[in-house]
């Protein structure tokens, strides 16, 4: 089994080991345990400020963490870069840049690179941006260049991106093309849970629940603590109309980590469905208490009360925590009906 504990008690016990902390902090930030993924991570980069991959992670932490951390999150890939002039960071850093001039820039910099992990990250990067067919095409010409059997790194960016994009690009077959190299990708890392979730995303945008369900009980099964393979479990037995499953791995899952908002939104959800509406409510109130950094839920919560109709509570709620949401959070909730009429749109 592979638990968050297990991996904590493993970096500590490997406290002066580099490239072990940079995976443990890799493999804790695939699993949303941010703040301990920075502690393994930044210990990694103090002991070998020359390799590239935990200031990416470490990015990647800051920038997934509740609250406003994206200087913090930018400032790791500047750090990395200076440190090691990485063309794989340079890629990732594409991804962050509102300047488009910066950003071109970067790009020729790092665009004739043969390292397999810079196209792949560039390409992620592309996709980002929202330069869809330029990242398309940049994930299928480097994946054109893997050696049929082997996993280099960054294989696992093209199989979740192309997930992604499988509705804009109807030539993607997921289960013929995708599935097989994550089982290959399995295989050689059973340990790397990112690898597991992805086998579980081809199935999620498959809508092939029954799926969904058997390769979440799998990876349960190795992975019993990770409460969003239990939120996937419960989203399936929802859809499958099974809702006691449902709930019962809601309740697991926020259990296991006792500020998952997603959890509780889907739980909610459930209950309205029953007509339990006071249920819900309560279930919807535990969210910003569960995880007060957390502004979404601060929203997710007037959005609830406004739909009951407590419109003087929701309203109150509302304005204050969109000021504090990041812009593509604003974009999101500005498109909804409750948040145009909240923001007397």
């Amino acid at each position: 089994m592979n638990t968050i504990n297990d991996l904590i008690n493993d970096g500590y016990a490997h406290w002066n080991e580099p490239e072990r902390l940079a995976r443990i902090g890799a493999e804790l930030e695939s699993r949303t345990r941010l703040t301990q993924a920075r502690v393994f991570l930044e210990r990694s980069i103090e002991l070998d400020p020359l390799n590239p991959e935990p200031y990416s992670n470490l990015s990647f932490a800051y920038f997934r963490m509740p609250g406003n951390f994206a200087k913090q999150g930018e400032k790791a890939i500047v750090d990395g870069i200076e440190a090691t002039d990485s063309d794989f960071l340079k890629a990732w850093y594409v991804a962050f840049q509102e300047d488009d001039s910066v950003a071109t820039l970067l790009i020729e910099d790092v665009k004739n690179s043969t390292d397999l992990l810079v196209q792949f990250t560039l390409a992620g990067s592309l996709q980002w941006r929202g330069e869809m067919d330029a990242s398309y095409d940049l994930f299928k010409k480097t994946f054109a260049l893997v050696p049929e059997g082997t996993t280099p790194k960054g294989l696992e960016m093209y199989c979740s991106a192309l997930c992604w994009m499988a509705g804009q690009y109807p030539e993607i077959n997921l289960e013929a093309d995708i599935l097989p190299i994550v089982k290959n990708l399995i295989r050689s890392a059973p340990d790397t849970y990112s690898h597991r979730a992805i086998e579980l995303q081809i199935f999620q945008v498959l809508k092939n629940w029954e799926m969904v369900k058997d390769t979440a009980l799998r990876i349960l099964r190795d992975f019993p603590d990770e409460e969003t393979t239990m939120l996937a479990l419960a989203i399936a037995y929802d859809k499958l109309q099974d809702f006691d499953r449902a709930i019962l791995w809601l309740n697991r899952a926020i259990g296991t980590k006792p500020s998952f908002a997603r959890a509780r939104v889907l739980l909610a959800k459930i209950y309205e469905t029953q007509e339990k509406v006071v249920l819900a409510e309560e279930v919807m109130r535990e969210i910003p208490v569960a995880n007060p950094d957390y502004t979404f839920g601060n929203i997710q919560l007037a959005v609830f009360l406004y739909k009951i109709g407590k419109l003087d509570e929701a309203t109150a709620l509302f304005r204050p925590a969109f000021q504090k949401l990041k812009p593509w959070e604003k974009t999101s909730v500005e498109q909804s009906p409750e948040g145009k009429a909240m923001l007397g749109v």
